[in-house]
């Protein structure tokens, strides 16, 4: 049996990518090294939740999570710390144990974003795509892994551009790989592309 996921992209200077399962969270861009972040998919019995890095304590200065009552839906907010630039991995806990993670890459002192829910993909499972941020001018678009050909199975992958938006849509079946991280790159006909993490369990 199939499942579906989803795979949204911005080529946006702040990246935002996130690949969406059941938790997920996704970040957005502020000020400075001020990062917000909205969740969906946590328990609805959820109250409470926090935000930490398993990769570095330092990456989060201060940080602020609440959970919509009832609604399994936790949204806030933390401050980058004075890391060396790199991946870190974002986590936010619900109070009942549930969680999703992203990573988020520090660049040069200013954030760029680059998201996604580390969940145990498997192969066989169906990611659909949407990527916005490419150029306007793009009219074509194709689906690559530069980390590995196999994760998408060959004859499956289709990307279509909304023309004149820079809006990109498609989706591919996870082929026959190894567990790991793998990049999924969509790139637009003008050279323009934008990447995330896809993590198959």
């Amino acid at each position: 049996m199939l499942l579906l996921y989803a795979l949204v992209i911005s080529a946006a200077n702040a990246m935002l990518i996130t690949v969406q399962s059941e938790p997920v969270i996704s970040l957005s861009g502020g000020s400075g090294h001020d990062v917000s972040f909205t969740g969906a998919g946590f328990l609805p019995t959820d109250t409470t939740c926090y935000v930490s890095s398993p990769s570095s304590n330092g990456v989060i200065l201060s940080s602020g999570c609440v959970v919509q009552a009832g609604t399994g839906a936790p949204h806030g907010s933390f401050t980058i710390g004075s890391v060396p630039p790199g991946q870190y991995v974002i986590q936010v806990t619900g109070n009942y144990g549930d969680f999703a993670q992203t990573i988020v890459q520090v660049n040069g002192g200013t954030p760029q974003f680059s998201a996604s829910h580390v969940a145990s993909l498997q192969p066989g499972s169906r990611v659909s795509v949407q990527a916005t941020g490419l150029l306007p001018t793009d009219t074509t678009c194709q689906l690559s892994s530069p980390s590995s050909p196999n994760v998408i199975l060959p004859g499956t992958a289709a990307c279509v551009v909304q023309a004149g938006t820079g809006v990109a849509y498609g989706g591919f079946i996870i082929g026959n790989v190894l567990p790991g991280s793998y990049v999924i790159q969509v790139t637009g006909n003008q050279g323009d592309f934008a990447q995330t993490v896809l993590a198959v369990g």
